[in-house]
């Protein structure tokens, strides 16, 4: 078990089971707890657990705090700072503080901790917590529908061609996925993005928003690429921070776009900045 490891086995005990309200969610806080200590792999657990209805957050808290002890030798301990904002994000995804309605999961996968929190249908999940600084909430960003197979997609005024959107949009659903999964393919993913992403740029039919938000992505990728950073938790951020508002833009009508794309775009335009 190596140090940041250990730090979070420490953090996680010392979390009072007691102050969930739910014998439930005690039970399966106990669950969590029982895999995430004895697991081999503490980051593979943790984006299992990231892609479980509602835990998205507990997960990314985490993970953050296991990034700070690898980067920091001094941090010895879990502080009660970090304790009281691990147990507030496991409140928040059982569901036992206000909730306010957001994304749905991206997708929900069979998971060993034996979650049962996800909400029924038309139940919005729970508020995402605040963070400390430097870490930016997450939320898995709901599927964008693919083309038809065979079908030729339409003109889309304002943006670009139907067929350039959907196909760049199902690539980046893809790799959003493989980013959070940590799967190999995310690789191959990332050189097929850039490559639709530098067609769109240099189509004439393509919507100045449209065009933008690929070419700042192309860059941002480029980025990644060239410093290996696609395990760096930053990546899975950003990533996860732009598909949602251009997923809303894919399901608007073109009519119903502008600006949708305004927020995203300046994300990308400045991401050096959460690097540095």
């Amino acid at each position: 078990m190596d140090r940041s490891h250990q730090y979070v086995t420490v953090l996680l005990d010392r979390i009072p089971v007691s102050d969930l309200s739910e014998p439930g969610h005690q039970d399966s806080f106990g669950r969590i707890k029982e895999v995430l200590t004895q697991t081999q792999d503490l980051r593979q657990q943790l984006r299992t657990l990231y892609k479980v209805a509602n835990f998205s957050e507990f997960a990314l808290g985490l993970m953050w705090i296991a990034d700070k002890v690898e980067q920091d030798p001094s941090k010895l301990e879990s502080t009660s700072e970090e304790e009281n904002f691990v147990l507030g994000l496991l409140k928040k995804a059982f569901g036992e503080t206000p909730a306010m309605p957001q994304a749905a999961p991206l997708s929900l996968v069979e998971d060993p901790f034996g979650i049962s929190a996800a909400p029924s249908s038309g139940e919005a999940p729970p508020e995402v917590a605040e963070l400390p600084p430097g870490a930016e909430p997450v939320l898995e960003a709901p599927a964008v529908p693919e083309a038809e197979a065979g079908a030729t997609a339409p003109a889309a005024p304002g943006g670009g061609t139907g067929s350039d959107e959907q196909g760049f949009a199902s690539t980046l659903e893809k790799l959003v996925e493989a980013i959070q999964s940590g799967a190999e393919a995310r690789g191959a993913l990332l050189e097929e993005l850039t490559t639709q992403a530098e067609r769109v740029v240099a189509s004439p039919g393509s919507g100045d928003d449209f065009k933008a938000f690929c070419g700042y992505m192309m860059e941002f990728l480029k980025y990644v690429t060239a410093n290996q950073l696609f395990d760096d938790i930053r990546v899975m951020n950003m990533m996860s921070n732009v598909f949602d508002p251009f997923s809303q833009w894919m399901k608007s009508e073109p009519a119903a776009r502008a600006g949708l794309l305004d927020q995203p775009n300046e994300v990308l335009r400045d991401f050096k900045a959460l690097f540095e």
